[in-house]
Formats: C-alpha cells, structure tokens, sequence
C-alpha cells in the first residue's frame, strides 16, 4: 500500500511539473512529441494531434520530448531524421513516428532551440513554477476547507509526547508519555518554561524528576512511578539551527524531546487570509530547503541524516497516508517544493542548468559547442546518479538498528 500511495503522489507531482514544460511550450508554438510519465519501455500510449501521451515502466519521473531540443540533431540540421524520435536512451525512444510529427520536424519554427532567450527560458522555468503553484494551491485550499491549526499542549505538568533518536533526552533514558514536574528543583508549568530554562542551560547537566505513568495505570498519583534523571542538553545542532532559521550568533541547547498534543483545534479563515497562510507557507518551505541545501555545501549538515531517496519518500507516504489525506497533502506540499527548488539547481540536465546554458550562450552570442554541452550534460548525470545511489544506501541503513551490530 506505501507503495502504491507514493507512486500515485510521484505521478501527480510529475504530471503537474511535466504540465508546466507542456503549456508553455505549446503557447509558444513548439512542437511536442510526447509527454511521458516515467521512464523505459512504454506500458501504455495514446496519439492526440502531433503529440504521443504514455506512461512509461519506471515511475521515477516523466519528461516531455521537443522537437529540436537535442543540440547535436539541431546544430547538425538533422532533426527531420528518424533519431528526432528519441534522444534519451533512459527517457526510452519513440521508435515510429505519425505523418503529423514527421511534418513538424521539418518545420524549423516549431523547434524549441530556434526559439527565442525569453521563450526557451519561459519553458523551462514552467516546470518548477509549476509545481510551486500547485503546491500553494493545495496549501491555500487546506487552510480554507479545514482553517488554521491551534495546538493544545499537554503541560500540567508537561508531557512528553515524541524523544528525538540520538538526542540528549533519549540517553538519559526520558520516554514519551513522561510527566516532567521539575527541573533543579523548579517547578515546571509548561513546555515553554521548560524550554527556557535548556537553551539557557549553558550546557549544564539539568536533574529532572518525572513521573512515568505505570502500564495499564491512569489514575494520577496512584499509578505513576517516580525518579529522577540528569540530562544534559546539548548545543550547536547545525540541522536543527538551519531548520529553525537561527543564525550563529547564539548556541542554541536542545535536550530532544516533542511535548504531547492535548487537543488540535481548527480556526476558520477567509479566502483572503487562506491565500496568504499559503503562499507563507511555500516561501517558507523554500527557504527552509535552501538552508538545508547551504548547510550540506559548507559541511554543517551532515548528509546521511538529511539526503534521502525513494525508499525514505515511500515510508513518509505510507505514514502520512496511515496519519489521514490531511497528512498526505501536507506531504504533498513539501515534496512540490522540493521538486520546485532542486529542479532550479544549476546541475546540468536540470531546468537550472538549462537556463544557466541559455544565458551564457545569449551573452556569448552564438551556442556553446557541443563537445561542452556533451560533458556537460554527462557530468550533470552522473551527480544524479551518485546522488541517488548515496541516497538509496542511507534509506537502506536507516532501515537497520542501530543496535544489529
């Protein structure tokens, strides 16, 4: 089932970012051979005008194949020939093509790289903004079908409702549904109070007596055991303060533990203040990414943590769609971004390495040769594929415990 819901959310998200390409270059007079979902051999295919619809074995994302998009037919005047088909050996060919396509290959004026600098650039941008529209429209219809979340804490006194794996809290042996009813002696009232006191804890160890409801037990007082434990909080996390958005200025302690919700109420809004709440919510999710992103270059996250791949993506699915379709937008949301952002990264065979190839040919004045293009577009390859595999091989050991070996 996790897999199935998350190759229904890759497809949409896919559908939605080949779209953008689609429109956008059609709006321009572009002739477009086929827009694919996935990639390999083709499980099923329609014909519509000039354009072959298909969805492809591998659902691991989708493209949509232009007339004159490869640099070596165009520049060599041989995008007529029977190549024209396919020019990706992993995108899989087209290996017939329709009188009708046939006859826009020959047509000069409908291929993409005889177009214009602002039509070429507008169709690839079309794919990432895409996916940041529709994301904001999921956003912004979520906060106007359902409103705006309030959490009710647990904090009489507080509980703890989630202990974050390899923090503090965890060594010192806190469980979740612990009641931490002070700290050095001090009464704690609420979570916000216990906050405070750890990030201003200079690092010193914290004694903190808690009170652990006995299984099968919820009467108060009766049914609870009693101890103390020492925790010492720890500081500088570099994941954690990028996510947060903290600069470097102040070390930040953190013990690693989520208090538990009491109750989540939902505050209606307006159309008007939805659209907002949503297009906050994408700017800030893009920012938060780019953090994360500066923090894996400069060596201040480590990526083992933060890289993940389609196994990770699939578990994240199956538990947001355990969690409610609530959990599963959201979800949904995160991974448009995400697709948005990194689609924008200047890695060639990304949009961002097309447009950073445009501009410097439209500064240039003539193309870039293709002996460039061909390593660029090699060397764009193979950071995707290391990236993939790096990120395959940390979904893999996160699969295994840590306490196996």
């Amino acid at each position: 089932m996790g897999i199935l819901s998350a190759v229904i959310v890759l497809g949409v998200l896919v559908f939605v970012h080949e779209l953008g390409h689609f429109l956008v270059a059609k709006y321009f007079g572009v002739g477009v051979l086929e827009f694919a979902l996935g990639f390999g051999p083709v499980l099923a295919s329609f014909q519509r005008g000039e354009t072959t619809y298909s969805i492809r074995s591998i659902p691991l994302g989708g493209f949509v194949r232009m007339a004159g998009d490869d640099p070596a037919l165009v520049q060599g005047g041989e995008v007529g020939d029977a190549r024209s088909g396919g020019a990706s050996p992993i995108e899989g060919t087209q290996e017939e093509l329709t009188p009708a396509q046939v006859a826009m290959l020959k047509d000069e004026k409908r291929w993409f790289l005889r177009k214009a600098y602002g039509p070429r650039c507008a169709i690839v941008l079309a794919g990432p903004l895409a996916n940041f529209l529709f994301g904001f429209v999921l956003a912004a219809g979520m906060y106007y079908c359902v409103g705006l979340p309030k959490v009710t804490l647990e904090s009489d006194p507080v509980v703890v409702g989630d202990v974050t794996r390899g923090m503090p809290a965890e060594g010192a042996g806190i469980k979740a549904g612990d009641r931490l009813v002070t700290v050095n002696g001090q009464q704690i009232e609420n979570f916000k109070q216990l906050q405070e006191i750890v990030v201003n804890s200079g690092g010193k160890a914290l004694e903190v007596a808690i009170e652990r409801p006995i299984k099968g037990g919820e009467e108060r007082d009766k049914n609870v055991e009693k101890f103390s434990l020492s925790v010492k909080p720890e500081g500088g996390n570099p994941e954690l303060d990028l996510l947060e958005g903290r600069g470097e200025d102040k070390v930040v302690y953190r013990i690693g533990i989520a208090p538990a919700v009491k109750t989540v109420t939902y505050e209606p809004m307006t159309l008007v203040d939805a659209l907002d709440a949503g297009q906050r919510h994408i700017i800030g999710a893009s920012y938060q990414l780019l953090r994360m992103l500066k923090g894996l270059v400069v060596g201040k996250v480590d990526p083992r943590k933060a890289i993940g791949g389609p196994i990770e993506i699939i578990k994240q699915t199956a538990k947001s769609a355990d969690d409610g379709f609530g959990a599963v937008i959201s979800l949904m949301i995160l991974l448009n971004v995400t697709l948005g952002v990194m689609n924008l990264l200047p890695i060639p065979v990304l949009d961002g390495g097309h447009l950073v190839f445009f501009t410097a040919e439209k500064i240039r004045g003539r193309p870039l040769s293709l002996r460039f293009l061909e390593n660029a577009t090699r060397f764009g390859m193979l950071v995707l594929l290391f990236l993939m595999m790096y990120a395959t091989r940390n979904d893999i050991l996160r699969m295994i415990p840590k306490d196996l070996f």
